[in-house]
C-alpha cells in the first residue's frame, strides 16, 4: 500500500505561505537578468553569487513585511525562494560548463562559430524543472506556468530564425531576460492582488 506523509499538508501550507504573496517572483526577476548577463559577460558569475546571497535576505525582509504582517508567520523547514535563486544560477552557470567545454575542444573557448544554438534548451529545462518542483510542493499553478513558459521559450529562442544578428550566445541571454520579464510581471500582479484581499492583522492589544 502507498504510504503517505501526514506532515505533507503543513508543509505544502507553509510553503505557499512563503510565496502566494508573489515576492519571492520579484526577487528572481532581476536575478534571472543578472544571470542573463552573465551569459555575456562571464565576470558576472561572481556578482551573481553575491546577489543570490543579497536578494535571499531580501526576501526574507520582503516576506516579513508583506505576509507575515497578513497572514501570520509560518516556520519553514528551508528558504523557497533561495532554492528557485539557485536553480536559476545552475541554470547559467550548467549551460555556459557545457558551452566550455564545447568550444575548448573545437578551438578557442567561448568561441560564437562553435556555440551551439540549443543551449536555451539546457537552460530551459533546468528552470522548468525547479519551477515544477515549486509547484507540486506548494500547490500553487502559476509555477506550472512558470515551467511551460520555460520550456517554450527555450524551443522558441532555440529554433526561431533571428537572422546574423542574433548569435547562438544572445538566443541563451534572451531566454534569461524572457523568464525574468514573465516573473517581474507576475509577480506585481500576484502582490497588488495579496496586498488589496489580504488585510494586515490587527495588533494584539494588551491589558491593563
Amino acid at each position: 500500500m502507498p504510504t503517505t506523509d501526514p506532515l505533507r499538508p503543513l508543509r505544502q501550507r507553509a510553503l505557499r505561505h512563503a510565496l502566494e504573496d508573489g515576492t519571492a517572483d520579484l526577487v528572481v526577476a532581476p536575478f534571472a537578468v543578472i544571470v542573463g548577463g552573465a551569459t555575456q559577460n562571464r565576470s558576472l558569475i561572481a556578482l551573481a553569487a553575491v546577489y543570490l546571497a543579497i536578494l535571499a535576505l531580501a526576501s526574507r525582509f520582503l516576506r516579513q513585511q508583506v505576509a507575515d504582517r497578513r497572514i501570520g508567520y509560518a516556520e519553514l523547514p528551508a528558504d523557497p525562494p533561495r532554492a528557485l535563486l539557485l536553480t536559476t544560477m545552475a541554470a547559467g552557470v550548467l549551460t555556459l560548463g557545457i558551452v566550455a567545454l564545447i568550444t575548448f575542444f573545437n578551438g578557442p573557448i567561448w568561441n560564437l562559430e562553435h556555440w551551439p544554438d540549443w543551449t536555451p534548451l539546457v537552460a530551459g529545462s533546468i528552470m522548468a524543472a525547479g519551477f515544477l518542483v515549486t509547484a507540486y510542493r506548494a500547490a500553487l499553478p502559476r509555477y506550472y506556468l512558470y515551467a511551460a513558459a520555460s520550456v517554450g521559450g527555450a524551443v522558441f529562442f532555440w529554433l526561431y530564425p533571428f537572422g546574423p544578428r542574433i548569435n547562438p550566445s544572445d538566443r541563451l541571454t534572451l531566454l534569461f531576460f524572457a523568464l525574468a520579464g514573465l516573473l517581474l510581471a507576475s509577480g506585481i500582479a500576484v502582490l497588488v492582488r495579496f496586498v488589496r484581499t489580504r488585510p494586515v492583522l490587527p495588533a494584539e492589544g494588551h491589558d491593563g
